[in-house]
């Protein structure tokens, strides 16, 4: 997948395109029926199929303080893209400058100048240009007297429920992620390091790696059932996420021990999935109680990722 992160890099060459917009944070199904439209509808018009998004998030540069928390990083977004098989991306930074075009000048100068586009696809609540301004009755508009033309995708519902960003950073947030990964196709993961803990789960017999991640979003303090992919292995475990409250914790950690698993892990990035929640995070009144406790949160994930109870998500 070739990605360019300047317009005026942009070559001449694929100015032939089908293109969609969009911020696609967290690259859901909904963002994946979109994608799967405009593959068809580039083939159909022997175009070039084109993802066009911004980065940061514009509520980054508008209303730092009303601005969600990612989902996915930039990387793992682009991955997650190409993962769909698109072929091209322009991901363009979004600047103050960008943020005061107007719709008209966007559409002309951009999308028509630049790009060459011969198709938009874009979802029903899509806005663009200076203060929102621009929408899909604009773009039909402009597109019958520039040449283009414009298909609204409905946004995808499964059981009744509207599949979004905005759910889906909800549900995590809750620590919800079984529910999260329905909606997703995967389940809810991020990328991180590991580094040096205190080495207390040794000592109790349940050694734990400890993950730095640079991911914005993150479940709620608590307990999970988690898969782990170490190279090219995928390891069951258990993660914790909190302040170690019977130690008397206060620094937040993220801890995974990997079922059957021995080794040195420091320095290696891992990347965690979020499987299930199986509880929050207490305070245990002895040591005893709570390795106690780890020995039946053990058990109840190992039951929960047996491959047999698994949902059938894609994992990407």
């Amino acid at each position: 997948m070739k990605v360019i992160h300047d317009l005026k890099e942009y070559p001449e060459s694929l100015r032939n395109t089908v293109a969609t917009l969009g911020n696609f944070d967290g690259v859901h199904k909904g963002h994946q029926k979109i994608f799967q439209a405009l593959l068809d509808e580039a083939a159909a018009c022997s175009a070039q199929a084109l993802v066009v998004t911004f980065f940061p998030h514009p509520l980054k540069v508008l209303a730092p303080l009303q601005a969600p928390k990612a989902i996915t990083t930039l990387e793992e977004r682009l991955r997650l893209v190409q993962a769909c098989g698109i072929p091209l991306v322009l991901c363009l930074p979004f600047t103050p400058d960008l943020a005061r075009v107007s719709p008209q000048d966007f559409v002309r100068e951009t999308l028509v100048g630049t790009l060459g586009v011969r198709k938009i696809l874009v979802g029903e609540d899509f806005r663009f240009g200076r203060d929102r301004q621009g929408d899909i009755g604009l773009l039909r508009a402009m597109g019958k007297k520039l040449g283009f033309g414009v298909r609204k995708i409905r946004p995808l519902r499964l059981d009744g429920e509207q599949v979004s960003s905005t759910r889906i950073r909800q549900l995590i947030q809750e620590g919800r992620v079984r529910e999260s990964a329905r909606l997703l196709g995967r389940y809810y993961a991020f990328d991180g390091t590991v580094v040096r803990g205190e080495g207390r789960g040794r000592t109790l017999g349940i050694p734990t790696a400890n993950l730095e991640t640079p991911s914005e979003l993150l479940p709620p303090k608590g307990v999970y059932a988690v898969l782990v992919r170490l190279g090219d292995r995928r390891l069951p475990g258990v993660a914790n996420l909190g302040t170690k409250p019977t130690f008397s914790g206060r620094a937040f950690a993220i801890e995974v021990h990997l079922f059957d698993f021995d080794g040195d892990l420091y320095g290696q990035s891992l990347r965690m999935e979020f499987v299930d929640r199986l509880r929050d995070e207490r305070r245990f009144e002895t040591v005893q109680e709570l390795v106690e406790q780890m020995g039946r949160d053990l058990e109840e994930a190992r039951a929960r990722l047996d491959p047999k109870r698994l949902p059938l998500v894609e994992g990407r």
